[in-house]
């Protein structure tokens, strides 16, 4: 009996296509998404993660996304 945990084929294959597209000058700075993989055919989705600044609040009432957008539009600071 082998000690080592089982293997997770999908995790390397994963982690060996992340490391390769940030060796490549177009696909530097996107990662693995969605794989699919098929007796013929893999393909894999990339994506393209980014961080979008701000802040956000702690409030314990519920808020409507749609009027946050509108007080937004309007330059309302509630």
């Amino acid at each position: 009996m082998r000690d080592e945990l089982p293997s997770k084929p999908t995790l390397r294959i994963r982690e060996a296509l992340n490391e390769l597209l940030q060796r490549n000058d177009h696909t530097h700075g996107r990662e693995v998404g969605e794989m699919y993989l098929s007796s013929d055919l893999f393909v894999a989705r990339l994506r393209h993660p980014c961080v979008i600044e701000g802040q956000w609040e702690d409030t314990e009432r519920t808020v409507d996304l749609f009027d946050l957008i509108d007080n937004h539009q309007r330059g309302d600071e509630e």
